[in-house]
């Protein structure tokens, strides 16, 4: 009797683990990390007899979970360049705000300053109009500045974001400590602490996701976590702590390092060690896309201020005199760029040399324009010139000349339609002549064509330097990368079009890696999640089985009390 007793007990001591294991699995279906547990059973070794081997029923073996190692890595992976990506086009898609297109942008300002010499032009002696020309300097600057500071902003939240992902880093690696100690404590027992272990893995997928991570499993179940560039975060229960420091070179910038236990000393991590995850994307973006974005608005700013100054430096301002003060200061980053000028008096609207082509010639040529090479040292008393036009030159539609100071020749060139004159004097003042229609060289009945060029006699009614003003607007004097040049506007395109490539680029990679981490998940929870219809399927059976053990027990209950009846 004893036999059966102890079978139908063990059945139903399987049965009740198998309702427990499936109980379980059901009410943690929505829990995060959980892997779907079974009941491992075993049949019992049988009695032998002489008449041969008795069964005694069915044993429970263990409860395992349901895992897939391979697949887990997988999953981690994906979900750390996914956080990455998407941390990443987080930020670009801030950066991509600063610099709009349209009236908002930087470039329609800078072409609004230089339309305001149209005016200047047309009235060089109306101070309000060179006031306006003032105010629309004013208005890139401070368009320049708020470019900047919502620069160094986004700048600031991600140095704020890289501080709070390693504090969060810091909090995961330890509780991975305190998870390998319970589980270490168990080594021995002959069975997993299943829920020790799947809260284990999620703390390393939610580390996945702040930064890439390897893991070493050691002989007590232990888990080393190590980042993907190799450096030791957490050994058993020895955990390596993080900080946040400034780079040394640039102290907007931050840097993750390894606190020394002992002293305390801060090891800056080599940002090669940073791999994967939300920390690698911030980093990424710190340390290429501000800096990137930063530089080409530096160059754009740099250039066009210097050209709008070096303009200024060739005129005359209202009073005559040379220009001494700067449209633009000489910091002229996005950083700190001022209005280096507060008079209007002092843009430099005229041109300290005129050029006149006297109304006697027999050509069609005309003065177009005097642009001005470098700075005249004393225009007041620089010398008359004159060309004098000769013979046609060896090249058809060509006409040979010779400059002269006071009548004597000191130079000497060839005109080609299209091209300017050059005159540099000897005092090192240089200039150019551009003309419009052809000239009329000598010949045997006519000396030839001539123009002149002397100091302009009334500077607050000449326009010459603020027509080379306005010329800037359709001229490539913008440099983005220290080498080719482009109008204001087209350059001002060109950096709003890079950075939308890389928003793009980034956009993109965000979502091909988002798509491979649901994919990767997708593919582990269908392994070692819980599906409810198999486990519904699973309660039922299992309920017959535990009835069927109950039987068992209630038959022999019955046999037994026949046993008793009889034995009176």
């Amino acid at each position: 009797m004893a036999g059966i007793f102890t079978m139908g007990t063990r059945a139903i001591f399987a049965s009740q683990t198998m309702l427990d294991t499936v109980g379980h699995n059901i009410s943690n279906v929505n829990t995060p990390g959980f892997s779907r547990q079974n009941v491992e059973l075993a049949t019992e070794n049988g009695m032998f007899t002489g008449a041969g081997f008795f069964g005694r029923g069915v044993r429970v073996v263990t409860v395992s979970r349901q895992t897939n190692a391979f697949l887990t890595q997988e999953v981690n992976r994906n979900a750390s360049a996914a956080s990455s990506d998407q941390a990443r086009l987080d930020k670009l898609t801030q950066l991509e705000k600063v610099f709009p297109m349209g009236e908002s942008g930087l470039g329609f300002s800078a072409s609004q300053l230089l339309n305001a010499f149209v005016d200047v032009a047309n009235q060089p002696q109306d101070m309000s109009a060179r006031q306006v020309v003032l105010a629309r300097a004013q208005e890139w600057v401070s368009r320049v500045n708020s470019a900047g500071q919502q620069i160094n902003e986004i700048q600031r939240g991600v140095a704020m974001d890289i501080q709070t992902t390693v504090e969060r880093i810091n909090n995961l690696t330890r509780q991975i400590g305190e998870a390998n100690q319970a589980i270490a404590g168990y080594k021995g027992v002959g069975h997993e602490p299943n829920d020790l272990l799947d809260r284990r893995d999620l703390l390393v997928k939610q580390l996945s996701e702040l930064t890439q991570v390897t893991t070493v499993k050691a002989d007590d179940n232990s888990l080393s976590v190590f980042l993907g560039g190799g450096q030791l975060l957490v050994l058993g229960t020895d955990v390596q702590k993080l900080s946040v420091v400034a780079d040394p070179a640039d102290s907007s910038l931050r840097r993750v390092a390894l606190v020394n236990k002992v002293t305390g000393a801060e090891r800056i991590l080599d940002p090669a060690q940073i791999t994967g995850g939300s920390l690698h994307g911030l980093m990424r973006f710190q340390d290429n896309d501000v800096i990137a974005t930063r530089d080409r608005l530096n160059a754009f700013v740099s250039t066009f201020a210097d050209a709008v100054n070096a303009q200024q430096e060739l005129g005359l301002d209202a009073d005559g005199n040379p220009a001494t003060a700067r449209i633009f200061d000489n910091t002229a980053t996005a950083a700190g760029i001022r209005l280096g000028l507060s008079s209007p008096k002092g843009i430099a609207a005229a041109s300290p040399f005129v050029a006149v082509a006297p109304s006697e010639n027999r050509g069609t040529a005309t003065i177009e324009s005097l642009r001005m090479l470098t700075p005249s040292g004393d225009y007041a008393n620089a010398p008359s010139v004159t060309v004098q036009f000769g013979a046609p030159g060896a090249t058809p539609g060509t006409v040979d000349y010779a400059v002269s100071i006071n009548g004597a020749a000191f130079a000497f060139g060839t005109w080609n339609p299209g091209s300017p004159i050059a005159v540099t004097l000897p005092d090192g003042t240089s200039y150019e002549v551009m003309l419009a229609g052809t000239p009329r060289g000598q010949d045997a009945t006519y000396d030839g064509d001539t123009i002149s060029v002397s100091p302009t006699q009334y500077p607050l009614g000449n326009n010459g330097n603020a027509l080379a003003m306005l010329a800037l607007r359709d001229r490539a004097v913008v440099s983005l990368d220290g080498t080719s040049q482009a109008t204001v506007t087209d350059a001002y395109s060109q950096m709003v079009g890079s950075l939308g490539v890389i928003v793009q680029s980034g956009r993109t990679s965000a979502e091909l890696s988002r798509t491979l981490a649901a994919n990767s998940e997708q593919l582990l929870q269908a392994e070692v999640g819980v599906n409810l219809d198999e486990e519904a399927a699973r309660l039922i059976q299992y309920q017959q089985s535990y009835q069927a053990a109950a039987k068992i027990l209630q038959v022999a209950q019955k046999v037994f009390d026949v046993l008793l009846d009889t034995a009176r």
